[in-house]
């Protein structure tokens, strides 16, 4: 009789466990029985109506540099060495006539005041003048200790124009603009291109104190960037990665194969739902920083967590989903088929059952009586 009172006993506990039967996330009546907020969440069931508010993100051309930009200007800082010829319209002058080809320094050095020294010019300040203004003031140092001088200046080893480009790059280095102007995409490539796939890495571009950060891919699309002497550019491995939970073939952290995947894309990923345990209609996306989250009574749109849900019994849904854009740390929730959840609830009473029933056995087989 005590066997058949624990088997009994092991049915009521296995009944009661019933509403706290382990899964990998809520069900699906739990995330839609709120109708439209679960736990400060905006619940959004995806329709034809709102599909395009979330679909991914358009790209657009405008502001864009493209062929060879303009050459930007060149000023000296501290480090430029430069080549100054220095004639006069006669000889007999400090300096050879321009018909003899002038009088040439090579090696004139910029130094740390931003300053060149010349015989009978002195000390001369170039710091953040253009070669034409060198020359000028080169000039007028000259008037009155050489006849009509003419002064031609030339930039042979800069340093302030010039970019850096570090990071992940497969040549970091610094690339004067002296050959030639340069964009983003310019110099990257002089620096041997990215170490990672465009749609994971980031650029950021350091001009004085502004600075700004853009998804390579971006710029490769075509928000290419015209660059400065002495702009500093970094590129960062920045991985996107979505979230796959529930009733999917594949579950993890999954990263991004390309700029702006959409919902499609990422079940393709991890294999599609789950044959055996899906529910087509559960299929939720969960957001925690969404522009679009909620509208209030006037129209204006407010930011906030939301989850979005897909019915994917309906045939549409499949258009849905190709256009609705993931974003990087969404998570992806499939529920489990009513089946499912049935079948794991009455695991446990088939459990107490198949337990009643064997201490039955046992009691009969020991002779004891009820």
């Amino acid at each position: 009789m005590r066997i058949v009172g624990l088997a009994l006993l092991a049915l009521s506990v296995g009944l009661a466990g019933c509403a706290d039967i382990p899964r990998t996330g809520p069900a699906e009546k739990t995330l839609t029985e709120k109708h439209g907020e679960v736990e400060g969440f905006s619940l959004i069931p995806i329709d034809a109506d709102n599909v395009l508010l979330y679909a991914v993100r358009a790209r657009s051309d405008v502001g864009t540099v493209g062929g060879v930009p303009a050459a930007p200007r060149i000023s000296l800082s501290p480090g430029d060495v430069l080549r100054v010829r220095i004639s006069e319209s006669r000889e007999g002058g400090v300096f050879a006539p321009l018909a003899l080809g002038g009088t040439i320094f090579e090696g004139v050095r910029v130094d740390h005041k931003g300053i060149i020294s010349l015989p009978y010019a002195g000390q001369v300040s170039v710091t953040g003048l253009t070669l034409q203004g060198v020359e000028a003031r080169i000039r007028s140092r000259l008037e009155g200790v050489a006849f009509e001088p003419q002064v031609y200046v030339e930039l042979v080893n800069d340093r302030g124009s010039t970019v850096l480009v570090s990071g992940e790059v497969k040549v970091p280095g610094r690339f004067s603009l002296l050959d030639a102007p340069l964009t983003l995409i310019d110099a990257v490539s002089r620096a041997g291109g990215t170490n990672f796939p465009p749609y994971q890495v980031d650029v950021v571009v350091r001009r004085g104190r502004h600075i700004e950060r853009l998804p390579w891919s971006v710029v490769q699309s075509g928000h290419n960037v015209q660059l400065q002497p002495g702009d500093e550019i970094v590129i960062e491995h920045n991985p996107k990665v979505f979230n796959a939970l529930g009733a999917v073939k594949q579950t993890g952290q999954v990263p991004f194969t390309k700029l702006d995947p959409t919902l499609l894309d990422a079940l393709s990923q991890v294999g599609g739902l789950s044959d055996e345990f899906a529910h087509n209609s559960g299929v939720f996306v969960f957001r925690l920083d969404e522009p679009k989250a909620w509208k209030d009574e006037a129209g204006q749109w407010h930011e906030g967590p939301a989850i979005f849900r897909f019915d994917m019994s309906r045939p549409e849904m499949m258009f849905f989903a190709e256009a609705f854009g993931i974003r990087p740390n969404d998570t992806i929730y499939v529920t489990n088929a009513p089946s499912v959840e049935w079948e794991r609830r009455i695991r446990p009473i088939a459990i107490g059952l198949s337990a009643v029933r064997n201490g039955i056995s046992l009691g009969n087989s020991v002779g004891l009586r009820f």
